[in-house]
């Protein structure tokens, strides 16, 4: 039998997603670039199977509220299929959500910062879990809301210096619960994952939170995109399935 070299595979893709991001990097108009980039990101995560589908959309809560429009939306298309559309524009349930990411050319400050307030605005939704029925016919309560994946998808680093452990550390000091950045991948310079410590006190009232420490996962012995593809299915499998949808609390009954 024949034997597949993956490293090799994932070597021949991350070429491909470079020499594409080089062609967009000469197109005048800066919507066209971002679409094109936002492109190669979306054929890529088709690499995660079937429980994950991956769109351009907004988020909807069972209120109406609804976040900023995002990149990259991570979602579920089998356990929980409710997708709203308005004018060729996707609004995804929040309970769906796994993941939401910006896709930027540059790896800076400025696009770390624009990434959290995308971030933030969808973990800000409110989520209602339905009831889950297994194959026997059993109903349980649904499950806890798991934290939402936040990232950042870039090609190359903007940061004059080269240590980009030291960079992520500046640039991530405002960092709070709900604008948290969980995965970043940068083509040219890695592929990151992120785990926080925040304090949380009172003061006049106020809860304050305080950033104490970040842990910063680097590892890109294999090659940054293979190395992203693993890291995020480690993260992905950690939230097991989506929330069930309450249909009741979108207004939709029998």
């Amino acid at each position: 039998m024949g034997k597949v070299d993956l490293k090799k595979m994932f070597a021949l893709k991350q070429a491909q997603m470079e020499s594409s991001f080089e062609a967009n990097s000469v197109l005048q108009h800066s919507t066209d670039k971002g679409d094109a980039t936002e492109e190669e990101w979306l054929c890529w995560f088709r690499n995660f199977g079937r429980k994950y589908k991956a769109e351009k959309a907004t988020i909807i809560d069972c209120d109406g509220n609804t976040s900023e429009q995002i990149d990259i939306v991570l979602y579920d298309a089998y356990y929980s299929p409710l997708i709203f559309e308005n004018n060729g524009k996707k609004f995804i349930p929040a309970e769906s959500v796994f993941a939401v990411f910006e896709v930027k050319q540059i790896l800076n400050d400025e696009h770390i910062s624009y990434a959290q307030n995308k971030i933030e605005s969808v973990r800000k939704l409110k989520r209602v879990s339905g009831d889950v029925y297994t194959l026997d016919g059993r109903c349980t309560a649904g499950k806890k809301p798991y934290e939402i994946i936040g990232g950042l998808l870039t090609y190359k680093s903007g940061w004059v210096d080269k240590n980009i452990i030291k960079n992520f550390e500046k640039s991530l000091q405002g960092t709070k619960e709900l604008n948290k950045i969980n995965f970043i991948c940068c083509l040219k310079a890695g592929a990151f994952s992120f785990e926080y410590e925040i304090g949380h006190s009172k003061f006049s009232g106020k809860d304050i939170e305080l950033l104490t420490n970040i842990i910063i996962n680097g590892n890109n012995e294999n090659g940054v995109l293979i190395s992203a593809y693993f890291k995020l299915l480690r993260m992905l499998a950690k939230l097991g399935n989506c929330l069930a949808i309450n249909y009741n609390a979108y207004g939709i009954t029998d």
